[in-house]
């Protein structure tokens, strides 16, 4: 099967895997702040994000053709790949086929979406999923064709096509689009349910990726007053340090890819605050602590001068080598020449060797920074993607 006069109008045409497939996820958060305390409140107008994928198609002879008829001849919706989503068939489907064998796990198949069986620009064929198993596409029509094993296997999803798919030529035979689809279909994935819950709130339990510098800052609510002449008078608004701070993902494999699309849903663009840890060592305790401590020994950081339990620097992470982690809060603490002591507001349940611990991270209650989440996928999901989310603090309301 391919194109036929009122049939399915796919794009068959594969991304060039040479460069990155640009995947984004948009929300919409009705974001207010008070100038004065800093409060904020966050709405959601969308239970699940629009999402587009941008990409490039390098092609020549037949492929180009292809591509250039397709984009003169059709200007409204297609049936487009997911492109980090394929997979190899691994045994031969023969015509009359109901089912699929294939993976699904972390794939983006849903009951009564569209797959595509692709072989060739002009070899293809699109089937109707009635139930997405585990290891297994149930169809609601047989297959029309026959199909070897080692034909590709994509989830199609309605998209617009955007304007300015303008083509870069390198000869009169060859040359590279870079196309942008805005996905109509509601794209749903799970939210992570096992995060770990800190006065009630969920807490971010992984370590972000240092390949690229992390960075962070600090800025507060301000009013300058300036009149041009004399200094500028600048009054501090709310008594609060509003941390920001970018974190990398690198995502090895389906596994990874899905917890981070996962860890997008359960965020929901700036609408959701989270734990999220400093990734970086804080506080250095001096000494072993054992079952039932409330005090700790930390070494010498100006926390008390400075730190004194303000909010978004008065909950601790303490990370031990063992992947154990333990959240509490800082309710008091003292300075006395190089040694300061913080108390916390509930006894330690284990002992803590002084040497077994990764970090002591300060966490502040934070939300997305922005709306839109993009993934670049490097190859398929079942390869290398990166991803980076920027944070922004908000006064804690717990």
């Amino acid at each position: 099967m391919s194109f036929v006069a009122n049939g399915p109008r796919v794009f068959p045409v594969p991304a060039d895997w040479s460069g990155a497939v640009t995947e984004t996820l948009s929300w919409a958060t009705d974001y207010m702040q008070s100038p004065v305390t800093g409060i904020s409140h966050h709405c959601s107008y969308r239970s699940d994000p629009r999402r587009s994928f941008e990409f490039a198609v390098k092609c020549e002879g037949q492929q180009r053709r292809v591509v250039d008829m397709l984009l003169a001849g059709h200007g409204g919706r297609w049936l487009v790949p997911v492109w980090p989503d394929v997979q190899l068939i691994p045994a031969d489907l023969p015509v009359g086929s109901g089912e699929v064998a294939c993976r699904t796990n972390g794939f983006d198949f849903v009951a009564g979406g569209k797959a595509l069986l692709w072989a060739g620009v002009n070899r293809w064929e699109v089937v109707t999923v009635s139930s997405v198993n585990a290891e297994r596409l149930s169809l609601a029509a047989a297959t029309v064709g026959a199909w070897p094993a080692g034909a590709m296997l994509y989830p199609l999803r309605m998209a617009q096509l955007q304007d300015s798919a303008e083509e870069s030529l390198w000869h009169d035979n060859a040359g590279v689009r870079s196309l942008t689809f805005d996905v109509i279909d509601v794209c749903q994935w799970p939210s992570l349910v096992d995060l770990p819950l800190y006065l009630g709130m969920p807490v971010l339990n992984r370590w972000a990726d240092w390949t690229d510098y992390p960075k962070a800052s600090y800025a507060r609510l301000r009013e300058v007053l300036d009149n041009g002449s004399a200094t500028a008078l600048t009054v501090n608004l709310a008594d609060f340090a509003f941390r920001s701070q970018t974190t990398q993902w690198k995502l090895f494999g389906r596994e990874e890819h899905s917890w981070l699309r996962s860890l997008a849903y359960t965020l929901c663009g700036r609408s959701t605050p989270i734990w999220l840890p400093s990734y970086t060592s804080d506080l250095r305790i001096t000494g072993d602590l054992a079952v039932g401590a409330t005090e700790i020994p930390i070494e010498w950081a100006g926390y008390a001068l400075f730190g004194a339990q303000a909010p978004g620097r008065r909950d601790l992470r303490i990370e031990l080598l063992d992947g154990t982690a333990i959240h509490r809060r800082i309710v008091a603490s003292v300075a006395s020449n190089d040694v300061e002591v913080i108390t916390l507001d509930a006894p330690l349940d284990i002992n803590i060797a002084a040497s077994r611990v990764r970090a002591v991270q300060i966490m502040s209650l934070a939300t997305l920074a922005s709306d839109q989440v993009e993934i670049q996928h490097a190859t398929d999901a079942d390869g290398v993607a990166s991803c980076t989310l920027g944070f922004a603090s908000v006064v804690p309301h717990v």
